[in-house]
């Protein structure tokens, strides 16, 4: 009896009102925003003569690290400091038109023209691609259509009561949908 008294004292002691409220308090509550890489200047040593390979080091979308190596195999002056720089891509809109629905593409973002509501979203791999079901019972065959923008092909299927939009990637990102007067707004970082 003791014991069953002494585990029910203990056990209060330590419970908590709100067992999901945090035990660390975060005091700082500034935003980070990330820095977007645009430009470095690297400076070799002297002696270097033959550049051989540049390996990059990154971060991807699930926070693991990984490696790429890129061989060069060239002589090199040292004198002359390597520059690395992002070339920013100039995007123009593609749009793409079926009967009763289009797309605008621009600069990783997707406008799909539509008053049909989304009933269900979800992304596959192997090949990359993000399936978006939209309400409406409309009658039509399989539509597919190739781009030459980051979203390699679009493909609308009928079925019953809905209606599918599959967008084929270029790569894995993640994804942001904003409803708009127009539509909804896809956007891929």
């Amino acid at each position: 009896m003791r014991i069953l008294l002494f585990l029910l004292v203990s056990i209060n002691l330590f419970a908590r009102v709100n067992p999901f409220e945090p035990v660390v308090t975060n005091k700082n509550n500034h935003i980070i925003q990330k820095q977007i890489f645009k430009e470095k200047t690297i400076q070799l040593p002297n002696d270097a003569r033959i550049l051989k390979s540049v390996i990059f080091k990154y971060q991807t979308l699930t926070s693991s690290i990984k490696e790429i190596e890129i061989p060069i195999n060239k002589a090199i002056d040292w004198h002359n400091p390597l520059y690395l720089s992002t070339k920013i891509k100039k995007f123009t809109t593609t749009k793409v038109k079926v009967s009763f629905l289009n797309f605008y593409i621009q600069n990783h973002k997707v406008l799909i023209q539509t008053t049909n509501k989304i009933i269900r979203k979800f992304m596959l791999v192997k090949p990359f691609r993000y399936v978006i079901d939209f309400k409406a019972n409309k009658n039509f065959l399989t539509y597919s259509k190739n781009t030459d923008t980051f979203i390699k092909k679009i493909v609308l299927g009928n079925h019953s009561g809905f209606y599918r939009v599959v967008l084929y990637l270029d790569g894995t990102y993640k994804i942001n949908i904003k409803n708009t007067d127009e539509g909804y707004l896809l956007e891929f970082r």
